[in-house]
């Protein structure tokens, strides 16, 4: 164990946003699909060094065509092998990098429906099976690096409220023990979070905790809504700093964003293009609970650790602050209580000497918001149980 490294969770990527154009050539190669040439950069034409896996070509400023993009790239995926390739390659690739803990999100419209005479058909023995071969990936990880991985469920909001409720009564019917969660996701500006009444309530009856996607594309206001549907994370959330008393509210609730840097430089228009326009460390200091994600890390050319790199290079994250960042991702998962408390103390087991007086520092400072302190001092007081690296 390296006891430099700050271990890392992603609470927010889709599992077939992860599709590297690499394995997107591999994938369309197997199974005998034409490989549009518009759809990645020529070898040459980007920056290897940032992309080592391939980039994708489409604007930056259009949504839509970042949506065609994520479906072009789905539609590779027609064997539940081909799922348990994309998720060995992912959760292989971040843990190398200290990812500890994943949550990966699945949209079984996409894994396991046809269309008939406009009719969708959800095809069960298919769906069993593409988690079966998930499952096999994340245990092949599981053999060289210690790493927890659990489901959330997509409903996709730009298919109407009809398919995101059939979506989780196909759930309800075939229940899976790494189904924690429930998200509704999708273009933003499809449909009001009212307009699923019938999916917030069906996912409360199933016990799945509830992570939305909001105040990315649209503003604040739908934070809100998502908060009012019983959502207890938030995908993205960054528009939140439009509203002092919505930051208050996720303060005092200890609601979590999900924050994907690399994402949202690209796909908010309110940034416009620029990083160092992002929000993420004024959300921070105001003492709003914030984690690193990637998203859709094959498509936006992204790892765990570029994230990271991006938060203290560029937002002059420190340490501390990083392992902070990680445990509030683990406070946050949608995991097994004792599973949760052993990767706390496992994060804590991380911490140095210089950790340990860097956080005595920051409490006596009074420098920090008073929720991050009160972060802090839990972390202390853990601390004492927990064997410190020297």
């Amino acid at each position: 164990m390296n006891k430099l490294i700050v271990p890392k969770v992603i609470l927010h990527e889709h599992i077939e946003g992860s599709i590297t154009p690499f394995m997107a050539q591999k994938l369309a190669e197997k199974n005998h699909i034409p490989f549009p040439d518009s759809l990645c950069y020529p070898t040459g034409e980007y920056d290897a060094n940032e992309y080592k896996n391939g980039r994708y070509r489409y604007d930056e400023t259009n949504f839509n065509q970042f949506i065609q993009t994520y479906d072009t790239v789905s539609n590779f995926l027609k064997t539940p092998e081909d799922y348990y390739a994309i998720t060995f390659d992912f959760l292989n690739r971040n843990a190398r990098q200290g990812l500890i803990y994943c949550e990966l999100f699945l949209s079984p419209y996409h894994i396991c429906t046809t269309e008939n005479n406009g009719e969708i058909i959800w095809h069960k023995e298919k769906f069993h099976q593409t988690l079966t071969q998930m499952d096999k990936a994340i245990v092949d990880v599981q053999k060289q690096h210690q790493i927890t991985v659990r489901y959330h469920v997509i409903g996709v909001r730009h298919l109407g409220a009809k398919i995101v409720h059939e979506t989780l009564r196909f759930i309800q019917h075939n229940p899976h023990h790494f189904i924690t969660g429930f998200n509704i996701a999708g273009n933003e500006k499809a449909g009001h979070f009212d307009d699923f009444q019938d999916s917030h309530q069906l996912a409360s009856q199933l016990k799945l905790q509830k992570s939305y996607h909001a105040g990315e594309i649209e503003s604040a206001q739908s934070i809100i809504q998502a908060l009012k549907h019983g959502a207890v994370r938030i995908g993205h959330g960054i528009r939140a700093i439009e509203d002092e008393n919505l930051i208050q509210q996720l303060v005092k609730n200890n609601i979590t964003l999900e924050i994907a840097l690399t994402s949202n430089r690209i796909l908010v228009n309110e940034l416009h293009g620029n990083i160092y326009n992002h929000p993420v460390r004024k959300l921070y200091e105001q003492g709003v609970r914030v984690t690193l994600n990637t998203d859709d890390a094959g498509i936006f050319g992204t790892d765990i650790e570029k994230e990271h790199h991006i938060a203290q290079s560029i937002f002059h994250f420190s340490r501390l602050e990083l392992l902070d960042i990680t445990l509030c991702g683990i406070y946050a998962a949608f995991v097994e209580k004792a599973i949760k408390e052993h990767l706390t103390h496992y994060v804590l087991s991380f911490f140095t000497s210089d950790d340990k007086n860097e956080l005595q520092q920051a409490i006596t400072s009074q420098h920090y918001h008073p929720a991050i302190i009160a972060r802090f001092l839990e972390y202390q007081r853990l601390l004492l149980l927990t064997p410190v690296n020297q």
